[in-house]
């Protein structure tokens, strides 16, 4: 309540009678005064130069001359305040209104408190005054006994108390000096604009010490505005270790109610947002291939879903090194959660799907086979070359070996010819068949020559006996049978490619047969086809 009439009063001296901070302090005061005549009754204060006391006890502590209320009622002579219950709205707004004008009238011509009090004519308070300043020196002498004593006493003011400022006794002539250089150095850092974040930092770290001063307690709020633009200051700036700085200053201070926890609590959470984190990230070289330290000790400090919000970060992130680090963050943190993860990637949309694949394939492949077969259906060329690279840093499976064969019926060519590429790479055997059912009735149909060749190779990879068997056929057929068989050009230039991986006396020859009943495109391919196989003879390139 005290304090809420000695900020009512000041409030004066800052705003115009108008402003809504004057309605506020008002409103304060009010519901104060109130609060405490209601629930205990008579407040009966005594009044010491920087204090007022209640039943022996001091309530309101200020030593600042030009603030301190106790310091305004004991300099007019005010030993002894009374407000009683009853006391209405008109005699509290009186009393603050007498107050007030001790703050900011001229001293020379006005009233003093006790005149102005005595003229307010109050009903519910009272006061016991003595004529003008005097030390009290005993505490249970009464007020007269100290006007009557003062010769001797010691006085617990300033010496200097309440008298004008002194001129100085003499005058001295300035000289220049030379300012030597480390002390002109510090002088220009004190100047430099790089010097603001590390001066903005302290003074939150002063600010929110503060909030533990139990004599003139704050709440996080009164402080939480210039909190949060230093925050955003150091966000837009990306300097992360002040930002942490300022991160361990809130959650390490010391706060005395439930509301300015609370408050607290929302201004900790400013720092882990997607929007934050992207920041953060956006202040790291392009180079870069892991956060900074300080960003993984925030997270590791400050409560949230992080995953979330990191996963909220990369969907909405495009550029290439916060992505790549995001990333790495994700990691930390999906070990746990990977069936969550593998849930948000079928409403992922495609680019973020693609990069928590990535994050799968490095963290558990196990989940990253089960996340690429809830993918595999979607037709999306750019998530259908992430599964390939994807099934490709997998191990050998069966699951991987039927994803990609189920890819090999893609809608996009460069996928398919991908697809059966990494099949006869891996040598998945149980392929063969429906690879060569595929290449028997497509030859007719839709089959492109680059299909046909990669078909061919992979079934020279996957089983070349067999393959080979099946190409002889195709490269020597009798008689009138190249006429009946659909599709024999492409059946031909499927085992052209396939003949040239194929280490056997009889794949040469025929490639030599296709050559020699083949068209003119065929019979250059078939050139191409015999001057690759002599090459991987000899161990070069293919």
């Amino acid at each position: 309540m005290l304090l809420a009439l000695g900020r009512a009063a000041r409030s004066f001296l800052i705003y115009e009678p108008t402003n809504e901070a004057i309605r506020i302090f008002l409103d304060n005061l009010r519901r104060s005064t109130d609060n405490f005549l209601s629930a205990y009754g008579q407040l009966d204060l005594d009044v010491r130069p920087f204090e007022l006391v209640h039943a022996s006890e001091v309530v309101y502590l200020d030593r600042d001359r030009e603030r301190s209320l106790a310091f305004r009622l004991y300099r007019d002579g005010i030993r002894r305040v009374v407000l009683r219950p009853g006391l209405d709205w008109h005699e509290l707004l009186k009393l603050l209104e007498v107050v007030s004008i001790r703050y900011i009238g001229v001293r020379q011509t006005e009233d003093d408190l006790v005149v102005l009090l005595w003229k307010a004519g109050f009903t519910n308070i009272s006061f016991d005054a003595v004529e003008g300043f005097v030390a009290d020196t005993d505490d249970n002498e009464t007020d007269e006994g100290a006007a009557a004593s003062t010769e001797g006493a010691e006085i617990d003011a300033p010496p200097d108390f309440d008298l004008p400022v002194p001129l100085r006794p003499t005058l001295v002539r300035v000289l220049p000096r030379e300012v030597p250089q480390p002390a002109l150095q510090e002088l220009l850092r004190e100047d430099d604009t790089t010097a603001v974040p590390e001066m903005a930092v302290r003074l939150c770290e002063d600010l929110l010490a503060v909030l533990s001063d139990t004599a003139d307690p704050l709440r996080f709020d009164d402080v939480a505005p210039h909190l949060i633009e230093t925050r955003e200051f150091l966000f837009a700036e990306g300097l992360v270790p002040l930002t942490v700085r300022l991160a361990y200053a809130a959650a390490t201070a010391q706060l005395h109610d439930e509301a300015s926890e609370r408050a607290c609590g929302q201004f900790l959470e400013g720092f882990v947002t997607a929007t934050a984190i992207s920041r953060f990230l956006h202040s790291v070289s392009r180079d870069a291939t892991d956060a900074p330290s300080e960003v993984y000790a925030l997270l590791g400090a400050l409560p949230g879903d992080h995953l979330r919000t990191l996963v909220e970060v990369l969907k909405n992130e495009t550029g290439e090194a916060p992505r790549r680090i995001t990333r790495r963050l994700i990691e930390r943190y999906v070990a746990d959660r990977a069936d969550e993860l593998v849930k948000w990637l079928d409403e992922a949309p495609t680019a973020l799907a693609c990069e928590l694949l990535r994050v799968l394939r490095h963290v558990d492949p196990d989940r990253a086979l089960a996340a690429a077969q809830h993918l595999a259906a979607r037709g999306d060329l750019e998530l259908q070359l992430e599964l390939l690279h994807t099934l490709e840093a997998l191990p050998d499976s069966a699951g991987v070996s039927r994803l990609l064969l189920g890819l090999t019926t893609a809608d996009n060519e460069e996928i398919r010819t991908r697809s059966l590429a990494m099949l006869g790479h891996r040598g998945s055997t149980a392929a063969f068949a429906p690879l060569l059912q595929r290449l028997k009735r497509d030859a007719a149909l839709r089959l492109k020559d680059r299909e046909a060749e990669a078909l061919g190779e992979a079934l020279a990879a996957l089983n070349a006996p067999e393959a080979l068997a099946q190409f002889r056929e195709w490269c020597k057929p009798k008689g009138f049978f190249g006429a009946v068989v659909p599709g024999i050009t492409r059946l031909q230039r499927a085992a052209v490619a396939g003949l040239v991986h194929i280490r056997s006396d009889d794949s040469e020859m025929l490639i030599k047969a296709v050559h020699d009943i083949a068209g003119s495109e065929l019979q250059g391919y078939c050139q191409q086809a015999m001057i690759r196989r002599r090459r991987i003879a000899r161990g070069g390139p293919t």
